[in-house]
């Protein structure tokens, strides 16, 4: 009943070359779905990942919880695990400082506890340790340590195991101490006792949060959440989570469209060329119902070929990210497997594409239902010559073949629109996708240039003779040191911050407008080239050690670290005015620049954190010592050289070891990066070879327009100019469109809704410039092939194609 149907399969198979042009237009659009959705999935599976090793693996917690609210929450059927965390204040371990924590031997491996030798610790006088700290204290297990509280009151305890280190306190030098919950209840000192909560997957943790608090009575203040995990898993409604969220989805929306702009184009192409072949069907008695499903069935044929292709394709790009990952870092993604298949990106590229081709076919089918049946029969609208006018602007300025190329471009304005929409698209998906990257490098943590290896640390300050040894041993690439220490600082009090209100309580503010604070502020020196390297973080300002010195100048951190945690006290911006207790009184100091962070944290409470320059830091403090020798280590000879740094540290002399924290920082950042990045090659790919796709279809429909103008006199090279010059219009309105909207699209995101990050937006003139580059140079090669066919084939093989 449909046998009329099987003139869509027909076409398709006399005219290879053409459909073989639009499954890859096709493929290439359900690969870009596939791809990204494929790679988002994974993403996130690593993601999380990593983020438990960072943070823990539980969703909420609670604050001192009872054991009436224990056991209900214990009991709920969407709740996987549960345990009771203890943390301190610093105590001390055979008279070293140390962090000390105790968590339920149940809920241990979720805090990324992993014991190497001996049990936890059970009796009341049991403890655990680093295993860098054990080679250090030069204690194993069963052996016999002195360990304090914060209340100093040393008593004998036994070390029952060995734990992996963590790269946080090995960097600080503070060894992790892990206490039994028995010793933990019954000290007598200041602690915090919270109740982590792990939920089952696919709970509705926000839900499940409310209905706790409602049932048991328990107050907001009382919950806390492990927001870094819920953003992973998309249950967080915190500020930053929830723009990076928006951003997602606007910027998949436009993958979406720009799926959609590449299918129609091709099908539009198609459909105009073939505008008699539609006309003569309906001069034979097709109706225009029959022509619509004919242009239709042609889509879901191409479809079939296809989506293979595309899943195939975008499943390589994940495929390769995931090995990629696996091989680096095997030591947290060593138990994913190699093959990492995301059912939800490929589900989405192929619906995706159904839809797409759907939606895209659409007008065609309509425009093709349409035609005239009386143009088919006269020839009319295959070759349309335009009334001859008075000669134009076009003419007048270029040559002939280039006007003629330009004015083809411009007088088609529906194709125009088209391939340029096409063009335009791929770029704003490109320029978008870089909001993610900028993110990446603002908020994800990752090792700075001024990061080092292995430092020297002293109260009592460091002299520089050490120094001078320090920089001269073979296997040091640079050394470079840093005063710090803590002072009075006051400021107007309508900078801070509503997250320092709450966690300080009643700020008492001074009859001048500024606060009175019992916290102190955390002020470190940076000489001319730290200051150099802080200008990847630069918010506002500039950093200029002259300008530092000449004028008073300080600058402001926006997140401070308290305890491990971020957060951000004030809100300085340049200009505001900071008033600081110095050696010789109390004096006022600029803020001339703001950094988004600084790449280490302070143990105490502070209220804020400044930098100044080595000489403003000794008139403030009237201290010339060195607190710190920070080394950055050459490739050969490391183990050698970190053990004749490490023979230096005595007399109060710390030594940090920060190898094993850079290296997480670096596989936490290329756990992103090669996902990040893979999206924005996926894209300039798939951007590309749409381009190429595009023209060369553009080019091949013309083809007996083209050998028309051969026919009459056009030689080759004319030929070549014109077909440039159309291709070049094309490009241009394209490239210069997408550019424009990309980087408005770029600037909204990053302003609109990715403020509370901090991303810094600066117009991105190397990639805006990489984007006509790219786009000039692949527009201009992809015309070639089909010019050289077209001038291969003979005029009169042309001229018999009109029949």
């Amino acid at each position: 009943m449909n046998v009329y149907l099987d003139i869509s399969k027909r076409y398709l198979a006399a005219h290879k070359k053409r459909t073989g042009l639009s499954v890859l237009s096709i493929t290439l659009s359900v690969a870009l779905v596939v791809g990204i959705f494929s790679m988002l999935d994974v993403l996130l599976k690593f993601e999380k990942i990593q983020v438990i090793h960072d943070y823990g693996n539980y969703h909420i917690l609670v604050k001192n919880a009872t054991e009436a609210e224990k056991k209900a929450v214990s009991g709920r059927i969407d709740v996987k695990n549960t345990g009771t965390l203890f943390s301190f204040r610093s105590g001390s371990i055979n008279g070293d400082k140390c962090d000390i924590l105790s968590v339920q031997k149940n809920f241990a491996p979720n805090m990324s506890m992993k014991l190497l030798k001996g049990t936890y610790a059970q009796a009341e006088n049991e403890l655990m340790i680093e295993d860098w700290a054990a080679e250090k204290l030069g204690a194993g297990v069963g052996d016999t340590v002195s360990f304090a509280f914060g209340d100093k009151k040393e008593k004998p305890f036994k070390v029952s195991g060995i734990f992996a280190d963590y790269g946080d306190t090995k960097a600080t030098g503070e060894p992790g101490v892990t206490v039994s919950l028995k010793a933990a209840e019954k000290a007598e000192v200041e602690k915090k006792c919270w109740y982590l909560i792990e939920f089952k997957d696919r709970a509705d943790i926000r839900k499940a949060e409310r209905q706790i608090k409602d049932s048991l009575g328990i107050t907001e203040d009382r919950i806390a959440r492990n927001d870094h995990l819920l953003a992973v898993i998309g249950q967080s409604d915190h500020k930053a989570a929830v723009g990076l969220y928006q951003v997602g989805a606007i910027l998949f929306l436009i993958v979406l469209i720009a799926g959609v702009v590449m299918i129609y184009n091709t099908f539009h192409i198609s459909v105009m060329e073939r505008m008699r072949s539609f006309g003569l069907l309906r001069c034979v008695g097709a109706s225009k119902k029959q022509i619509g499903r004919i242009v239709k069935k042609e889509g879901f044929l191409l479809l079939r070929w296809a989506i293979p292709g595309g899943v195939l394709l975008g499943m390589a790009a994940t495929l390769f990210c995931s090995a990629l990952l696996k091989y680096y870092n095997g030591y947290m993604f060593s138990a994913i497997p190699l093959f990492t298949v995301s059912p939800v990106g490929i589900l989405s590229g192929v619906a995706a594409g159904v839809l797409t081709v759907a939606a895209a076919t659409l007008l065609p089918a309509k425009k093709a239902a349409r035609v005239s049946p009386v143009s088919a029969a006269t020839g009319n609208g295959e070759i349309r010559i335009r009334k001859a006018k008075s000669e134009g602007f076009l003419t007048k300025h270029l040559p002939v073949e280039t006007a003629m190329g330009v004015g083809n471009a411009v007088a088609r304005k529906k194709t125009l629109v088209l391939m340029s929409a096409s063009i335009a698209f791929s770029i704003i998906m490109f320029l978008g996708f870089q909001v993610f990257v900028d993110f990446m490098h603002t908020s994800l943590k990752t090792t700075k240039p001024y990061t080092p290896d292995v430092s020297l640390m002293s109260e009592e300050g460091l002299s520089p003779d050490l120094y001078e040894r320090v920089s001269g041993l073979p296997g040091v690439k640079r050394a470079y040191s840093r005063m710090f220490g803590y002072i009075n600082a006051e400021f107007d009090a309508s900078l801070l911050t509503d997250e320092y209100k709450k966690a300080v309580g009643n700020v008492k503010i001074n009859a001048d407008g500024t606060l009175s604070s019992p916290e102190k502020s955390w002020l470190i020196s940076y000489d001319k080239n730290q200051l150099k390297w802080a200008g990847t973080d630069l918010v506002e300002g500039s950093l200029s050690e002259d300008k530092l010195n000449n004028e008073n100048g300080v600058i402001a951190v926006v997140q401070n670290v308290r305890k491990g945690v971020s957060y951000q006290a004030a809100q300085f911006h340049t200009g505001d005015r900071v008033f600081i207790d110095t050696a010789s009184g109390k004096k006022a100091y600029t803020v001339l620049a703001v950094l988004r962070s600084v790449p280490f944290s302070d143990s105490n409470l502070n209220l804020a954190t400044f930098i100044t320059t080595e000489k403003l830091y000794t008139e403030i403090t009237g201290d010339r010592t060195f607190k710190i020798i920070d080394v950055q280590l050459k490739k050969a000879g490391r183990t050698e050289t970190v053990d004749k740094i490490k023979s230096l540290a005595v007399d109060n002399i710390k030594f940090l070891d920060s190898r094993q924290k850079n290296s997480e920082m670096n596989q936490t950042f290329l756990t992103m990066a090669v996902f990040i990045y893979g999206f924005v090659v996926v894209i300039a790919l798939i951007s590309i070879l749409n381009i190429i796709s595009t023209m060369n279809t553009s080019v091949t429909s013309k083809m007996k327009y083209l050998g028309v103008l051969r026919a009459v006199g056009m030689s080759g090279r004319q030929l070549d100019r014109m077909i440039a010059a159309e291709a070049s219009a094309y490009c241009a309105l394209g490239a210069a469109s997408g550019c424009v909207l990309g980087v408005l699209l770029q600037k909204a995101l990053i302003k609109g809704l990715l403020t509370s990050i901090k991303i810094v937006w600066v117009f991105p003139l190397a990639q805006v410039l990489c984007v006509f580059a790219v786009s000039y140079l692949v527009t201009r090669l992809s015309v070639l092939g089909p010019l050289r066919k077209i001038k291969s084939a003979g005029i009169t093989e042309t001229l018999g194609s009109l029949q």
